[in-house]
């Protein structure tokens, strides 16, 4: 962690109030003129800090910006962080960036050409919600993929309880949902090894929609946001709170503890579906009944020659609308 993250870090602990020099100097294990240097730095990222030198430095006001500082600050898990105010897909940067000894986590305050499950692509404007990826090279073989996404989804819900104080729902397998609409998306995408069966490289993408949006017509009637309004809360804590729930998690992967909570907050459970199938593009409805211990929707069909045919699906797309 950067001097300047560790700085940024303790006086947003201690907002409100002047920390001494020599305080932030032996807390930091730095000199009081590197603790200046640091400062300074910070004010010209656009911090608003005020130093005095008979008390110290005080930070003024929380800012909205996402920056390696703000979301670094955030982050307990060792990373390696980089920021964009723009790029056309952070996962499309994590696919080109070389292996990394530890996980590296892109965020960016807006995409050009963000995507979305099954080629679609994601709304991403500027200074109103979170895109981030994280990319690692896993220990675990690809047939235990597939989980990363489930557990990746309870992650963000986690951040979501802790900052945002509210209580989010997830639709199988990957769509985070509030108050009905969908406010999150999750994109895994793997880069393997054909000769040694094993994955070189695993990317999770997440977009959330934090702050109100003009969506499309096509999707306006699902897609929402966290809050009602621009700045009900810090979309930096928001992202470091993700990213480090993500890295948590990749650090307890594969095992499968956390499957009881994800039934629990699948909301699909118990209610009638519609099952979209990728090959022929149809729609049957079904009753989903239970999630099994391989992350499998298990689905009773309720129309159609496959009535009350029972299915296990492993992917593919659901929905609750008609």
């Amino acid at each position: 962690m950067s001097t300047k993250i560790e700085l940024l870090k303790f006086l947003d602990e201690n907002y409100g109030s002047f920390v001494s020099g020599e305080c932030l100097a032996q807390t930091l294990g730095i000199s009081r003129a590197a603790v200046n240097k640091a400062a300074s730095a910070l004010k010209k990222s656009g911090y608003k800090i005020l130093s005095r030198p008979s008390q110290g430095y005080k930070l003024l006001e929380k800012i909205d910006i996402l920056t390696e500082e703000s979301i670094g600050s955030k982050i307990n898990e060792d990373c390696k962080l980089i920021v964009f105010d723009e790029i056309d897909s952070t996962n499309n940067f994590a696919h080109s960036l070389p292996a990394s000894d530890v996980p590296q986590v892109i965020v960016a305050n807006s995409q050009t050409a963000g995507k979305g499950r099954l080629g679609r692509s994601f709304m991403s404007p500027s200074d109103n919600g979170i895109y981030l990826t994280v990319a690692f090279s896993p220990s675990f073989d690809l047939n235990k993929s597939p989980f990363i996404t489930m557990a990746s989804a309870l992650a963000v819900c986690k951040a979501l309880e802790s900052v945002c104080e509210i209580s989010p729902k997830i639709k199988w397998v990957n769509d985070i949902f509030y108050k009905n609409k969908k406010v999150c998306g999750i994109l895994s995408e793997a880069q393997t090894n054909l000769e040694t069966g094993r994955i070189d490289k695993l990317i999770i993408g997440i977009g959330i929609n934090c702050f109100p949006s003009k969506f499309p017509d096509e999707i306006a009637d699902i897609a929402g946001s966290i809050a009602d309004e621009a700045g009900a809360f810090s979309r930096s804590a928001l992202a470091g709170a993700v990213a480090d729930n993500i890295l948590a998690m990749i650090k307890k992967f594969p095992n499968t503890h956390f499957l009881p909570e994800y039934r629990r907050k699948c909301f699909i459970l118990g209610k009638n579906i519609y099952v979209h199938t990728i090959a022929d593009g149809k729609r049957i409805k079904a009753r989903a009944l239970d999630i099994d211990d391989k992350g499998g929707l298990v689905v009773e069909y309720m129309e159609g020659l496959r009535m009350r045919e029972i299915e296990t699906l492993s992917s593919g797309e659901v929905s609750i609308r008609q």
